[in-house]
């Protein structure tokens, strides 16, 4: 049974994938075999099948290839493929587990991307990964209504560049043109950019199901990229903040262009990892624009003052009192992997401040510092922001 459909490889870059045996074709074609992707312009083999007992099994056509090896992000080991005489490697993987992992093939050696495989970027490139059957459906695309995605450019003066940023809008907001959205501002982490939270995460999908269900509070998303460059040279570039830019530049723009609830109870910014800590040092802050934050598996852990990445800050101001931060800010919410070596430090910083009456909650998830964390959380924050302002 082949468990990997459209609803598990839909992405921005992969929608419908659709395989077939090779057939008879008119000799002007050529050989399909020799066209321009390096396993043919038709595939006998789809690049992946899921297999009953939750495992993997890869193909890939490469007939003068001598060796061919895949690494899965968080599983021990290298498997290396076996070499069909019909020019096809393949390997079964057993017990991957569910959900989404990066991959790392390699040929004879040198890195390989996979043109059959969906692809993301993260590790500051193009990626293969697979999306494995789970028991959580949200990131499915489901027949629901559907939000809309946009691509933004704007330029920034911060920077001297043009910037880029994925929009989501909820299914209603082009039929209610007279109603406005609270804004949701999400960052990716580091060696990722603006396309992650919908290539992998699939927030859109997310929260289409769950505003279908009226679980959620209809919003605007938007996915910025976390880093910015300025040029100090001819093709020589520094790094900008660009947290300032998202703060003075993107926030202002996404007010203009967009039917937003522009004050700070109908905003959140939330993020993952690098992201993470950007969004916490945006929120605290910067209370009067952002009074919902979320913190993802962040290097930064949840101190009140310190230097944690070459970041110095002290938001002792804000923390004086519980009551005082309550007043301040509606949501509060820190998670991480349970296997992610940051929850060692980040669990204890938060419960300590819960323990004291601050309205901050902490939530762990299975798994390490990995998208499967990351969207559960994602959910879960969704389904509580807005909920006293809507």
């Amino acid at each position: 049974m082949n468990r990997f459909d459209q609803t598990y490889n839909s992405s921005l870059l992969c929608f419908d994938p659709v395989f077939r045996k090779l057939e008879p074709h008119p000799p002007m074609m050529g050989d399909p075999r020799k066209g321009m992707l390096p396993t043919g312009d038709f595939a006998e083999e789809p690049g992946v099948r899921g297999m009953e007992n939750g495992g993997a099994s890869f193909s890939v056509f490469l007939p003068k290839a001598k060796e061919v090896t895949l690494e899965i992000d968080y599983m021990p080991g290298k498997t290396v493929f076996e070499k069909g005489e019909d020019g096809y490697f393949r390997a079964q993987v057993p017990d991957v587990g569910e959900g989404f992992h990066y991959l790392r093939m390699t040929v004879d050696g040198t890195p390989f991307l996979h043109p059959l495989l969906p692809i993301a970027f993260g590790y500051a490139g193009a990626v293969n990964y697979i999306d494995l059957p789970s028991k959580d459906t949200d990131t499915l695309l489901q027949d629901v209504p559907h939000g809309r995605l946009s691509r933004e450019l704007y330029r920034s003066e911060i920077n001297g560049r043009m910037r880029a940023c994925w929009v989501y809008t909820p299914p209603a907001y082009d039929a209610c043109p007279e109603r406005r959205y609270p804004v949701l501002y999400i960052q990716h982490g580091g060696g990722e950019d603006e396309t992650d939270w919908f290539f992998s995460g699939k927030l859109n999908y997310i929260l289409d199901n769950l505003i279908a269900r009226g679980e959620c509070e209809e919003m605007i998303v938007v996915a910025n990229h976390g880093n910015a460059y300025r040029e100090i040279g001819p093709g020589f570039f520094a790094e900008a903040d660009a947290s300032e830019i998202l703060l003075r530049e993107c926030v202002p723009f996404i007010d203009k262009t967009y039917r937003t609830l522009p004050d700070a109870a109908h905003r959140a910014v939330a993020g993952l990892s690098m992201g993470g800590g950007q969004a916490r040092h945006l929120a605290h802050g910067h209370p009067e624009v952002f009074r919902n934050v979320g913190v993802f598996s962040s290097g930064q852990g949840f101190m009140v003052r310190g230097n944690s990445q070459n970041v110095e800050f002290d938001y002792s101001d804000l923390f004086s009192t519980p009551e005082h931060y309550n007043s301040v800010m509606d949501v509060t919410f820190v998670a991480c992997g349970e296997k992610d070596m940051r929850s060692e430090y980040t669990a204890p910083q938060v419960e300590e401040l819960a323990q004291k009456g601050y309205n901050v909650v902490y939530r762990a998830y299975p798994g390490d510092h990995e998208w499967n964390v990351w969207r559960a959380a994602a959910k879960d924050f969704v389904r509580m922001i807005f909920k006293n302002n809507a």
